[in-house]
């Protein structure tokens, strides 16, 4: 299970630091959460599917903790979302792609951070951390048609957003 756990463990750290925008506190729930998962009576097993969904939940909902324990309101803005902007071949590498690139990501990062608490949440498990409908709905608690419709939503908010900014 130790292997598991530390091959999702940036993932979740990218998680908690994106909700809590402090690195420490970060790391904080990270380690209570691994603490959780080594220790619960009711863990999933490791190597089943459940597993994942079952740990960013876990890391989630410890994150939210933190997160009113320091006082902060959920309308609050998240930390910068690491977004990284691929070179997918040489043309890339001119100044003037790179320049392009770092705008959108800039003008990403702030549209992202201008998003409802829900909608940044949901957009950051499914674009940014590769979650399925399926796992997204375990890990927020909610069920798949409701993770699709607040999808939607919250991709028609980025955009809108983004299209302000860019």
């Amino acid at each position: 299970m130790h292997n598991v756990i530390k091959q999702m463990s940036k993932s979740a750290y990218n998680l908690a630091q994106q909700i809590l925008k402090h690195q420490d506190d970060a790391a904080d729930v990270l380690q209570d959460a691994v603490h959780v998962a080594l220790s619960h009576d009711a863990v999933p097993d490791h190597q089943g599917n459940d597993f994942k969904p079952w740990f960013f939940r876990v890391v989630r909902n410890k994150a939210i903790d933190r997160f009113r324990q320091r006082k902060v309101h959920a309308g609050d803005e998240l930390d910068t979302v690491d977004v990284e902007m691929a070179e997918s071949d040489t043309a890339n590498n001119e100044p003037s792609k790179q320049l392009e690139q770092a705008q959108q990501a800039q003008a990403l990062r702030a549209a992202i951070e201008t998003l409802s608490f829900e909608h940044r949440e949901i957009i950051l498990l499914r674009d940014f951390h590769g979650m399925s409908y399926d796992d997204i709905a375990k890990v927020i608690g909610v069920a798949k048609g409701s993770v699709m419709s607040r999808l939607h939503r919250a991709r028609l908010a980025l955009k809108k957003a983004f299209e302000h900014r860019y």
